[in-house]
């Protein structure tokens, strides 16, 4: 099963990300991402098994720390344009990507926020910088139209809860 580890956003960070696509899409060829499918994704797993994959999050993701969070700058990856998402604390968003199986070297931390085959940062998103944030839970979610929640692992010192009530096997719409 296809599946990935992630973390979403708050209301915050959501209603800020929002206005500024407002601002700076109009005109461009990209298209606002909805709402309710932007995530941080901290590792992508092609075919893993659910109950295995959620017995090793659970276990090493048990006491590890909240890491504080920000959107700020962007970028394009083909055709997604992206915020950057940055830790106020480096050394706890290393310890998170490491406790969810992530090499943190290589990870580019990012919130996708448009489609679009435009190519540029639109302007006004590149000194974009949002509000801080600090998750709640890392999700285990499969792929699927809609996505769904395998498990949710709660984080020491984190935020509240997960967008929508996201829960145990609960389908939470398509995250994108």
């Amino acid at each position: 099963m296809r599946l990935f580890v992630a973390v979403l956003p708050d209301e915050a960070v959501t209603a800020a990300v929002g206005a500024a696509l407002e601002r700076a899409l109009p005109g461009t060829g990209w298209r606002a991402v909805a709402p309710e499918r932007r995530h941080v994704t901290l590792r992508f797993l092609a075919d893993a098994a659910p109950d295995v994959t959620a017995a090793t999050l659970r276990r090493d993701l048990a006491g590890v720390l909240a890491p504080t969070l920000h959107t700020t700058g962007a970028g394009v990856f083909g055709t997604a344009l992206w915020l950057g998402v940055r830790p106020e604390r480096p050394e706890a968003w290393r310890d998170l990507l490491v406790a969810v199986g992530t090499d943190p070297g290589g990870h580019v931390a990012h919130l996708t926020v448009a489609r679009g085959r435009d190519g540029t940062v639109p302007e006004g998103l590149a000194g974009h910088r949002g509000p801080a944030w600090t998750p709640g839970a890392v999700l285990l979610v499969a792929s699927g139209t809609p996505y769904r929640v395998v498990e949710e692992f709660p984080l020491v010192g984190g935020g509240a809860r997960p967008r929508d009530g996201a829960g145990g096997d609960e389908a939470v719409g398509p995250l994108g």
